[in-house]
């Protein structure tokens, strides 16, 4: 052979070689994730073909991952069983759903017959094509969105129902009623357990409205007594007053007879001895008069005295029951606008202040912003550190909207995870912010929990209200916002200007 063919033959070797080094590459590449031993072996092989090719070594490993491939056989086979079979299951769960339409309900029996016997279907990656053919028909016919629905649900009347709960275990942490309903709802319920804890909440409620009527019946009660009294004591004046002013125009009369005898008298009197008797006589009689009109009214002075003196006391110690009921309603309403744990605002108590601090903008024309905010993975910190740490790690964001936001701003819990804030007097720019001062401040927290430091980060939707439109709207727009920040990666602002720019 010449040396001329010689080097083309050479050349069109390692041409190739270098496709069939493409070609190993590609296809490791392709079935990367089948077996972790074998992946870190082929990552070797990728590496030693990569820039100049070192064949020799690279075919020592080949020879290496040949015999791996050999022993773990029955492990890919066992890896291919366990994957069919979680199909298999899905499929069955998917069979069991109510609202699937019967057509697809055929199709999915007819599946699931085959995967015993075909050898058709033994294909993992052909099996899973089908399933998912499957899925989306029953997703046409609606049945998984309905369940998928379903579960949301349960899960935001769970929540609710948690919600509503805190209040009175934290009062009464030995209620035994309620604590049997809370252990209930953390266990996770179907939705016929959730109607009977419902029903349990509602039952405890009317008792405590029962108990709280009894409380304002007893007031109203009272009352009544008081002003009963108080009327008859009115009742027993007035006829005193009446007694005493006919006694008093009879006590004027005799005066006045008594000073006719005596002027008479005096016409009559012919000697200055008899004059002065008789002077002296009805001087005595007139000064009796005199005397007992005056014991008289000093005894009914009295009296009056000690009515009003008792009346005052009977309205002082009902002016004192009134504001201790005034002051529990005040502590009762606060409580019921309070969220328990974080101590913030509660979902109430934002609708109210939100509809009044709206209408004002609306009559002002000023601008008004509104941030919905979510805490990242928090279901993971819950399964993984127990919801006593969840609780705290709430706890300790909430302290931070008081810290960071301004005095003006408004921030309540929603429910669960979730925050929503509201920023009067204040534009997008402004907002955005506060609340990007806020979300850093969070995610620069030194939670530590069981020794580790656990990064904890939060994901905002921000708008501006267009004041055009029901506050609802803005906060429709603000949540779609936030799910925009969870799904570009958490720990972010997403606005509406951005999604306007995005557009």
């Amino acid at each position: 052979m010449s040396e001329q063919n010689y080097k083309r033959n050479l050349l069109v070797a390692k041409q190739q070689l270098d496709k069939l080094s493409l070609f190993i590459t590609k296809l490791s590449i392709f079935f990367e994730g089948t077996n972790p031993k074998v992946d870190i072996e082929l990552t070797k092989i990728r590496k030693l073909l990569q820039g100049k090719p070192d064949y020799g070594k690279a075919a020592e490993l080949s020879a290496e991952v040949n015999a791996l491939l050999a022993s773990e056989t029955r492990y890919l086979q066992q890896q291919q069983i366990t994957t069919l079979s979680e199909i298999e299951n899905s499929m069955r769960r998917l069979n069991d759903v109510d609202a699937i339409d019967q057509a697809v309900r055929s199709e999915i029996q007819t599946f699931l017959e085959g995967l015993k016997g075909s050898d058709d279907l033994r294909s993992p990656i052909i099996v899973f094509e089908k399933a998912l053919v499957l899925f989306r028909r029953a997703l046409a016919s609606n049945a998984v969105s309905k369940t998928v629905n379903q579960i949301k649900t349960q899960q935001q009347i769970t929540r609710e129902l948690n919600e509503l709960l805190e209040p009175h275990l934290t009062k009464n942490p030995d209620d035994q009623v309620v604590s049997e309903l809370k252990d209930k709802l953390s266990k996770g319920l179907s939705i016929e357990e959730l109607l009977e804890c419902c029903l349990g909440l509602i039952r405890f409620v009317m008792r405590d409205i029962v108990k709280e009527a009894g409380a304002v019946n007893q007031l109203i009660q009272d009352i009544h007594q008081s002003l009963q009294n108080v009327n008859q004591g009115l009742k027993n004046t007035i006829e005193s007053s009446r007694s005493r002013i006919k006694s008093r125009a009879e006590q004027n009369a005799d005066l006045q007879s008594q000073i006719s005898t005596i002027e008479l008298a005096l016409c009559d009197a012919e000697k200055i001895e008899d004059l002065k008797a008789h002077a002296h006589t009805y001087l005595e009689k007139l000064q009796a008069s005199l005397n007992k009109a005056e014991t008289e009214d000093r005894n009914e002075s009295e009296k009056m005295l000690a009515l009003l003196i008792s009346m005052q006391k009977r309205i002082t110690e009902l002016e004192d029951k009134a504001q201790q009921y005034k002051q529990k309603l005040v502590a009762q309403r606060n409580e019921a606008l309070t969220d328990t744990l974080t101590k913030l605002p509660n979902r109430m108590a934002y609708e109210e202040f939100a509809s009044s601090a709206y209408k004002q903008a609306k009559i002002e024309g000023i601008p008004v912003c509104m941030a919905v905010i979510d805490i990242d993975h928090f279901k993971s910190i819950n399964d993984k550190y127990g919801h006593s740490v969840g609780d705290k790690t709430l706890q300790i964001i909430a302290g931070q909207f008081t810290k960071q936001l301004s005095k003006d701003d408004y921030a309540a819990r929603w429910g669960g995870e979730e925050f929503v804030v509201l920023l009067p007097k204040t534009n997008v720019n402004d907002a955005l912010e506060r609340v990007e001062k806020l979300r850093v401040s969070i995610s620069e927290l030194p939670f530590m929990f069981k020794g580790n430091r656990v990064s904890i980060t939060v994901s905002i939707g921000l708008v501006e209200c267009d004041l055009s439109q029901p506050i609802e709207n803005a906060f429709e727009v603000a949540d779609k916002l936030l799910y925009r920040a969870k799904n570009s990666g958490r720990n972010q602002t997403q606005t509406f200007l951005e999604v306007e720019e995005n557009a």
